[in-house]
Parts: C-alpha cells; structure tokens; sequence
C-alpha cells in the first residue's frame, strides 16, 4: 500500500490484533461494525496524510472515471462480457461530459492501489470495479484513497459499499429447476473461490432448488471460472459421480469447457449430459451444442453504475445504494430441451 502503510501500523494504532485488521479489508465475517468503521478510518487518515503525493488535487475535476477489471494471463472466452459493460457504462455516461478509462489489474496491483498509475495521480474521479475476482483489500485501498467506487456484478458479505448486480441466487434455482423439472435427478454444480459473493449466491440458487426436490446437491469448487478449469473439473466430477446426468456450471466459460471435455471423453451433449451456464456471453450462441444460459442484462448494469457513480462523485457521502438488476433465461440445444417463446428471455 502507500508509504509507511502496514497492517501492523493501523493494529499497533488502534491496540487490536492484525488479523482482525487483515480480516476487515479482506471483507471477513466476525467483527463487530464498530472495530470494522475504526479500522477503515485509520486507513483512510494514513491515505489522506501528506506523504501521499499527489499530483492532482482532489477539489479538481478530471471528467473522467476508471472501469477497473481483473487482467487474466490466459486468453479467455467472456471478453465481451466486460466490453457490453462497458457499452452500458459510456451510455450512462453520455451528456454528462464525461468519459471511461479501462485498467487491467494483476493480482499483485490489487496488493497496493498506488501502483495504479491513474489512481496515485488522481487522474480519475472515481472507480466502476468490475467482477468478484477484484479483491476486497483493493477495494478497501481504493474507498481509502477518497474515491468513490462502484461495484459492478459484485457486492461485498460485510461491508456496506455501492453495488450492482444481478439475481443471482434466484437464476441458479431457476436454471437448476428447468433441469429437475426436466427428469435430471443427479446434477452437480461448479462453482468457483468459495470468497466470490457472485458464487456464493449461484451455490446457494442450486442448493435451494435441489433441496425443494429433495435430491442431494453436488458441488465442486474450483479456484476459477474459466474455460480451463471447466475442462479440468468435469473429469473430477465425472469420476466421483458417474451417474451425473447435468451439470450446471457458475459461468459460461465454465461451461463450455465443461462441453469440450465431454466431447474429448466421448460423452454426447446433451443425450448423455446436460450442461447450462450463465452470463450468456457470445460463445454461449455458437458452441455447439448452443448453450442454455442466463443472460445478464450487462448493458443495463453499465448504465446503473455509471449514474450512481456521478452521483457519488458529487455527494460522497450519500447512503450506500445496492440495486439487483433481473435476469432472462436462455433455452438451447445443450440441455435436450426445445427452445420455444415462453423460455427464450424469460425475466427473471
């Protein structure tokens, strides 16, 4: 973090443990809100101190805002799910004489948001922070440095921040339910970092319909939801439970992972297994077989945040704001079911 800032700094100030300091900016449960507010305003007094130079005052405007997203080493299929954001972010935008910077953040930068060339300089008025693989501590760092933040298809378990994001946990009943009521009695869930809110919730959707039929949840976590780890994990659910007939996987790039490992091993989709995703980014459409999915109204999202972030921007200290945006479920062929009207963008 910044010059002279440690966990063992704000602990020795505040005469508590570090790891209840190190639990509070990674978002952790089990502190009480009054040592949470404490911890937070520590670090927010060491950010604010003169050795943070800066070379833009914070009294002046840039007319510009940061789309913050996770950089990923390897290629990966859901591009476009950022770039729709984006679409929707420029959209709210519009009028208001500003623009939209996209930065790239590695995991390393997420350990200091000074090493974020816009944020040290101030060269941004505010952040858009995209996806739960951002991580709680960056967060914290960012809100520290006196910049409003908006979280866009995330939230966070303990701390009251702005937010966007979409049902969750009701989309992954409603998927896993289209299954259940579809024959599917043995079905396993991927999921991704036990931390991610966004798959928390999704678990939660799967685990909810399962138990309303009574059958016995399956769930594998993996450490991400890419296109990679969906190859990697339907061999570990196939050999732990060979008699799995669908899987619902926490992502699209997931699950069309999941896809080309089936048909490397010679499983059929979907007469041999079921598969459905979520997000419905654009590969969903032309795998083969085209993907069941949610789709998320990313767009819509985009927009919501941008207006909120303004709005932050000119009151900072405005009441946190969480707004749930619905969802549509998307019928295709990898599910065995026939696409028809009434399932095509259904809202949920």
């Amino acid at each position: 973090m910044s010059k002279g800032f440690s966990l063992k700094v704000i602990a020795d100030k505040l005469g508590i443990s570090l790891s209840t300091v190190s639990r509070v900016l990674n978002d952790k449960p089990g502190i009480n809100e009054k040592t949470r507010q404490r911890v937070l305003e520590a670090v927010r007094e060491i950010k604010s101190s003169p050795d943070n130079t800066e070379i833009n005052p914070k009294n002046i405007k840039t007319k510009t805002i940061g789309f913050i997203r996770k950089k990923r080493v390897q290629k990966v299929l859901s591009e476009d799910y950022h770039e729709r954001s984006i679409t929707g972010i420029e959209e709210g935008l519009t009028n208001s004489g500003y623009h939209v910077v996209t930065i790239s953040v590695t995991d390393e930068e997420m350990l200091d948001a000074n090493k974020i060339l816009v944020a040290r300089e101030r060269r941004v008025d505010g952040f858009i922070v995209h996806g739960p693989s951002i991580k709680p501590r960056f967060i914290h760092d960012l809100q520290s440095m006196g910049y409003p933040v908006v979280l866009l298809g995330n939230k966070l378990s303990e701390t009251e921040i702005d937010s966007i994001y979409c049902e969750n946990r009701r989309s992954s009943y409603d998927i896993t339910r289209h299954l259940i009521d579809h024959g599917h009695k043995k079905i396993a869930f991927l999921s991704g970092p036990l931390e991610w809110t966004s798959n928390k919730e999704r678990s939660l959707g799967f685990q909810d319909a399962l138990e309303e039929a009574e059958l016995k949840p399956i769930i594998i976590n993996m450490p991400d939801t890419t296109f990679e780890t969906g190859k990697e994990y339907f061999a570990s659910a196939m050999q732990n439970d060979f008699d799995i007939t669908a899987i619902v996987a926490v992502n699209d790039s997931t699950a069309i992972g999941v896809m080309d490992a089936a048909r490397r091993a010679g499983v059929k989709v979907p007469d041999d297994l079921a598969i459905v995703g979520f997000d419905d980014i654009a590969w969903a459409s032309i795998a083969y077989p085209p993907l069941t999915t949610i789709h998320i109204y990313l767009e819509e999202m985009g927009r919501l945040a941008s207006f909120r972030l303004l709005e932050l921007i000119d009151d900072p200290e405005s009441v946190p704001v969480k707004a749930s945006v619905a969802t549509g479920m998307v019928v295709r062929g990898s599910c065995g079911c026939e696409p028809d009207e009434e399932n095509v963008n259904r809202k949920n």
